[in-house]
């Protein structure tokens, strides 16, 4: 693994969010979306804005960065990939087209990519993948109020309305894929120990206080 692809993966990561903001803002003053599709969208620029400013850090010392480092970010971005990827797909699918039909369109997606995949769910996931690239040693360029957003994003998404209907809340029931993601990683030694367990929860130490 390389600081160029680690750079690479990060770029990848903004191209599918914007292309995800650029869809909801062309039908947001058409479309009458639910308020949890709302607030996905109203948040995605803050996780476009982090990225691009870990980017930004990056750059500079991306021939530098060592390789436990880059392996480290470089997992981590492969996995928000597919989650970004799958949120951009939502998007393309449900925003586009009838207003009074949008509904029909998600749960016909959602029941195609299966459970722990509501809009809600991903951006949660999202923001924690976010949060450990920032948490990194080697980055540590996010604004403070950036650090502060990723936190609200994380607390909105756990107290909105599920996005599927016929269900209460999404919030107390979200699980990532699998369960408790434990990630102690310790970047200074190269050290990852990823746990799963049963529950949603996901606990990250830099190695660095």
């Amino acid at each position: 693994m390389s600081g160029l692809e680690v750079i690479g993966g990060i770029s990848a990561v903004i191209g599918i969010i914007d292309a995800s903001i650029k869809i909801y803002n062309s039908a947001r003053k058409d479309l009458k979306l639910s308020e949890t599709f709302e607030a996905v969208g109203r948040r995605l620029p803050i996780i476009l804005d982090t990225l691009q400013t870990c980017k930004s850090h990056l750059e500079p010392i991306q021939d530098s960065m060592p390789a436990d480092v880059c392996e480290a970010l470089e997992q981590i971005l492969d996995a928000c990939d597919q989650k970004a990827g799958k949120l951009r797909e939502i998007f393309e699918k449900v925003i586009p087209g009838e207003n009074d039909g949008w509904e029909k369109r998600y749960l016909k997606v959602f029941k195609r990519l299966g459970n722990g995949n509501k809009i809600e769910e991903l951006m949660i996931s999202i923001t924690e993948d976010v949060q450990l690239i920032v948490n990194n040693h080697a980055v540590k360029s996010a604004k403070p109020e950036q650090i502060a957003e990723l936190e609200d994003i994380i607390k909105e998404m756990k107290s909105v309305k599920s996005s599927v209907p016929g269900e209460e809340s999404s919030g107390m029931n979200f699980n990532s894929g699998g369960g408790v993601q434990t990630n102690n990683v310790n970047y200074g030694s190269g050290q990852q120990i990823n746990n799963n367990a049963a529950v949603g929860t996901q606990n990250f130490h830099s190695g660095k206080n």
